[in-house]
């Protein structure tokens, strides 16, 4: 399929109107020893940048930054919150905020691992509430 079909398959099945680039990455995965095996996926991508705009460079740039965030925020609530499986269901909203506050003081302090910014703050003798107060 071209791209003209594309563009004319995705506005009158899906009304994606102005997709002008689209294509596939396949991304690999390489699992700490604690997750299990490796793995691969590919992904489908759609795009409204014109050709001039969305070089393979700039395309390449905005899924890693999709993929930087995914990472960043939604695993580590996943994996270190246990999120997917702790929620609230009156409160689920608030858990959220409380958490992302909690990962980003965390890492201003430096940490690259949010459990061991945890287990640091935790003995500390205000549990780490001086964070709240810094500048």
């Amino acid at each position: 399929m071209n791209s003209e079909e594309m563009t004319s398959y995705l506005e009158q099945e899906w009304q994606w109107r102005g997709v002008r680039l689209s294509g596939r990455i396949r991304r690999s995965r390489w699992a700490s020893s604690q997750e299990g095996g490796d793995s691969q996926e590919t992904w489908t991508w759609v795009s409204s940048l014109s050709p001039a705009v969305g070089t393979p460079e700039r395309i390449a740039q905005e899924l890693r930054g999709h993929w930087a965030v995914e990472n960043a925020i939604f695993r580590v609530r996943d994996v270190a919150y246990d999120e997917d499986r702790l929620h609230g269901r009156k409160i689920g909203h608030s858990l959220t905020i409380l958490r992302n506050v909690a990962i980003t003081l965390i890492r201003r302090e430096g940490y690259p691992y949010i459990p061991d910014g945890w287990r640091d703050l935790t003995v500390q003798k205000d549990h780490g509430l001086h964070l709240f107060t810094k500048g």
